[in-house]
C-alpha cells in the first residue's frame, strides 16, 4: 500500500510539473517568444520543438545545464 501510495504521489508530481510546462510555452506563444530559448535568446531548433514542443531552451543551454531530479 506504501508503494502505491508513493507512486500515485510521483504520477501527480509529473503531471503537474507537464502542466507546468505546457502552461509556460502557451505564454511564451502569448509573448511571442515562443521557439526562442529562454537562457541565451537563440532560435531553439525545429526538431527540437517538435521532439518536445515545451521545450523551453536550446540544445545548447539544456547541455549546460544541471540534470532536473
Amino acid at each position: 500500500a506504501l508503494q502505491s501510495q508513493a507512486m500515485d504521489i510521483e504520477i501527480e508530481r509529473r503531471r503537474q510539473r507537464e502542466l507546468q510546462r505546457i502552461d509556460a510555452a502557451l505564454q511564451r506563444i502569448a509573448d511571442g517568444t515562443y521557439g526562442e530559448c529562454v537562457a541565451c535568446g537563440e532560435e531553439i531548433a525545429a526538431k527540437r520543438i517538435e521532439n518536445d514542443p515545451t521545450t523551453p531552451v536550446c540544445i545548447n543551454c539544456a547541455k549546460d545545464a544541471p540534470a532536473n531530479g
